[in-house]
């Protein structure tokens, strides 16, 4: 969660016309770096400023001495100048040869480093230089169990407030696509009142998810153990494969019903101990386990998660002599996680 909070200090600084010499923007998460990049050029300069003091340059055609030579211009009818080098991971030269200008950068001039979906070294001394003198965002992929929190910290910033079910369905149907999650919230929070909470009724409603037919629903059904929900989510889910695609139903029961089995070895099921032990990042993601346990022995998640297996195999054609459809073996999947 460290990306999120980093951000969210950097634009609350933005915001308040506090701005530094140098921003590297760095790694494999574009999303958290085209925001404060964007940010910084469409809020630096005002607009009768920019034609004068906002010079954009791209990593490949950068040249050295030119940069050099615009970083130490002075700003035109204008407290500050701006420049961003875009893809800047594509740069041929030497980071090293702009060492002595990120020692002494210009007060009156902003420079922005976007270096996507590369992390640049933070034992080199120009990374340290820069980290001395202005600001580095190292943007991380989130993982997927921290979705839920991410999504939550993003509708905090929009002043509204998400029930943690919906923040989970939105983080199983949407992925780790930060930028489709933002355009969905942005549905959600135009339609739902300030003072509402957002429920997993609005998620169903406005972002377009199945009330009944999903993943996340689908293991929901089967750890209360509710048969007739199971077996018609199960037969929506195998009709519906270009949606809802076998292998990754497999690996959400995977990852669901191992962290059963670690849960069950746990001493301690402090919800605390076990947010640590598990990588869970929500209360509600603690209780979804914790209520699972208390349907399955020891041995029958051992056997859920053997099963699993099997399938992931019998689905890439390993020990078996036929075709089967998606909705066959979620049909048997679900009689024999419940018998």
């Amino acid at each position: 969660m460290a990306n999120l909070k980093q951000y969210t200090d950097i634009i609350q600084s933005l915001k308040k016309d506090i701005y530094s010499p140098i921003y590297l923007l760095h790694g494999e998460e574009p999303y958290y770096i085209d925001k404060i990049s964007k940010y910084i050029e469409e809020h630096a300069l005002q607009e009768h400023e920019r034609d004068f003091n906002l010079n954009v340059f791209y990593g490949r055609d950068l040249n050295k001495d030119l940069l050099l030579e615009t970083l130490r211009r002075f700003p035109m009818m204008s407290t500050r100048q701006v420049v961003i080098i875009r893809e800047a991971q594509d740069y041929g030269g030497r980071w090293a040869d702009l060492e002595s200008y990120f020692l002494k950068p210009m007060e009156s001039t902003v420079l922005v480093i976007d270096m996507k979906y590369k992390s640049a070294d933070a034992k080199t001394k120009w990374y340290k230089a820069i980290l001395s003198k202005g600001v580095v965002l190292a943007s991380k992929k989130h993982y997927d169990n921290e979705l839920p929190e991410v999504i939550t910290g993003f509708v905090k910033q929009m002043k509204y407030r998400i029930n943690p079910n919906a923040a989970h369905m939105m983080a199983e149907y949407l992925g780790n696509d930060l930028e489709k999650i933002e355009m969905e919230l942005s549905k959600l929070t135009i339609t739902v009142p300030l003072s509402k909470e957002i429920s997993t009724d609005d998620v169903h409603r406005l972002i377009g998810i199945s009330k009944e037919y999903n993943v996340f629903e689908y293991i929901n059904a089967l750890s209360a153990r509710d048969a007739l929900k199971s077996y018609k989510i199960a037969q929506f889910l195998g009709r519906n494969e270009k949606n809802n695609p076998f292998l990754l139903i497999i690996n959400n029961l995977f990852a669901h019903f191992s962290k059963v089995m670690m849960y069950q070895s746990l001493k301690s099921k402090d919800p605390n101990t076990v947010a640590r032990e598990l990588g869970l990042r929500s209360p509600y993601a603690v209780k979804a386990i914790s209520a699972t346990s208390t349907r399955f022995t020891q041995r029958q998640v051992a056997l859920i998660i053997h099963l699993l297996r099997e399938f992931d195999g019998r689905f890439k054609g390993v020990n078996t002599s036929y075709s089967e459809t998606s909705e066959d073996m979620l049909k048997e999947i679900t009689y024999r996680i419940l018998n």
